[in-house]
């Protein structure tokens, strides 16, 4: 049996940024949090395991990337086409992420949310794609998905964030890993 894991985060600050969230220096103590969790995941799964997740700079390219040095399949999911994904959630943050998110989208699997087009309807495309991937996540069951979220516990900066996945998850009765980005 497949078990998924299921990967929501935060995207590295923008230099703009009036709060910081997620600055650049905190990059490499987040990146081995993660490797901690999925580590964790990898010894006591007793399955094939799966991750999911989109490809925003930050915490979804880390996982991609931390996933694929444990050998871990994943696949990318979009909320938008590859170039308008990469210039609203990528390219802000530099030409380094940039080359990144190229490379991932060379080498995994990719899929595009179906009719993904910003403010089609009242469920922006945001809030829809974690759905898409919380349900793609649960296909096996809920005691074969794992959610990991790498949040600072708060409201987001628009529809659709780390906190709608963790809230809707919570919902489906998902087990919840928490990396609280306040304390790396």
């Amino acid at each position: 049996m497949i078990h998924s894991l299921l990967f929501t985060g935060h995207m590295i600050d923008a230099p703009d940024r009036k709060n910081p969230r997620f600055p650049p220096f905190k990059e490499a103590a987040i990146k081995e949090q993660i490797r901690k969790y999925l580590k964790n995941e990898k010894e006591f799964s007793t399955g094939d395991l799966q991750g999911i997740a989109s490809g925003a700079c930050g915490g979804d390219i880390l996982f991609h990337e931390l996933c694929a040095e444990l050998g871990i399949p994943t696949q990318m999911y979009l909320a938008l086409e590859m170039e308008a994904f990469k210039n609203k959630s990528v390219s802000f943050a530099g030409k380094d992420w940039e080359m990144r998110y190229d490379q991932l989208n060379r080498i995994l699997p990719v899929h595009i949310l179906p009719n993904a087009k910003e403010n089609q309807n009242s469920q922006n495309v945001w809030e829809r794609t974690n759905l898409w991937m919380l349900n793609i996540a649960l296909s096996n069951g809920g005691g074969n998905m794992s959610l990991i979220a790498l949040w600072d516990g708060k409201g987001g900066d628009g529809n659709g964030g780390t906190e709608h996945m963790v809230n809707i998850a919570k919902e489906r009765g998902a087990r919840i890993s928490i990396i609280d980005i306040n304390k790396v």
